[in-house]
């Protein structure tokens, strides 16, 4: 009797252990893995965390090694699977491209000239390298009519930066007193004696004074913009002169009627 009673008992025992075991591999095993940190919990913890892009990231022995990359610079990053704690943090190196890969070359001027004709139509006024914080860069002007486009090219890719068109408000040009002279001449046929600007409300004009071979005096008014003959007058004095020569020959005429 008392053999089969420590046969129940080491039974009962043994169940128990059995018992024990299972309970801890069904209900503990969760509990663990349920505070590992999951690997896009991990990501984002770590990018808000350094305000970086992460490039790769795997979990090891309870740690998550993650590459962050941050303003072309790369760093590695242990990671704590459990609490998030950063176990490690180290700087790599800049974000270069692969050795294998050929570095950038700098366009030749020829080059970023025909990049900018294919994009502003025109002549090419202004044209210069800038070294700038962002790298190198050309900068044009291109002029078409009254039209102006200013562009900046990167030197290595040819990429067009910016670009902007504005219009060009020209003044109108004015005629040379050359010009007038010219154009009075062929209004009156004499010799220029003088030759002066004047500007009354918002015209400009020239006014060429010409003398001719019967010594009368003419004086030409011409447009400073157009070119244009506004008038052709006579002096006012010999206008007067000619008056009073009229004048004169009537009275003799009248003194002569009265005689007779």
């Amino acid at each position: 009797m008392k053999k089969k009673t420590w046969i129940w008992i080491l039974i009962s025992f043994l169940l128990f252990i059995y018992l024990l075991f299972f309970s801890w591999q069904k209900f503990g095993t969760n509990n663990v893995s349920a505070e590992i940190l999951s690997k896009q919990e991990a990501q984002n913890l770590v990018q808000d965390r350094y305000q970086g892009t992460v490039t790769q990231i795997k979990l090891a022995d309870g740690q998550f090694h993650i590459e962050l990359e941050k303003e072309e610079n790369l760093y590695s990053i242990k990671l704590d699977a459990i609490s998030g704690k950063v176990l490690s943090f180290i700087k790599k190196g800049t974000n270069s491209p692969p050795s294998n890969q050929p570095p950038a070359t700098l366009l030749s001027e020829d080059e970023i000239k025909k990049i900018i004709l294919a994009v502003a139509n025109g002549t090419i006024t202004s044209f210069e390298k800038i070294e700038s914080d962002s790298g190198t860069i050309y900068k044009a002007v291109v002029k078409e009519g009254n039209k102006q486009t200013t562009l900046a090219v990167h030197a290595f890719t040819g990429k067009i930066l910016s670009s902007t068109t504005s219009t060009i408000n020209e003044s109108p040009k004015r005629l040379t007193e050359a010009e007038a002279r010219e154009i009075a001449k062929k209004q009156v046929n004499g010799t220029v004696d003088h030759i002066w600007l004047e500007t009354k409300g918002e015209q400009t004009y020239y006014l060429v004074e010409i003398k001719t071979k019967d010594d009368r005096e003419e004086i030409v008014q011409i447009h400073a913009i157009t070119g244009n003959v506004m008038s052709v007058t006579w002096d006012d004095d010999n206008k007067d002169n000619d008056n009073n020569d009229d004048s004169k020959n009537r009275s003799k005429d009248d003194k002569k009627e009265d005689d007779d």
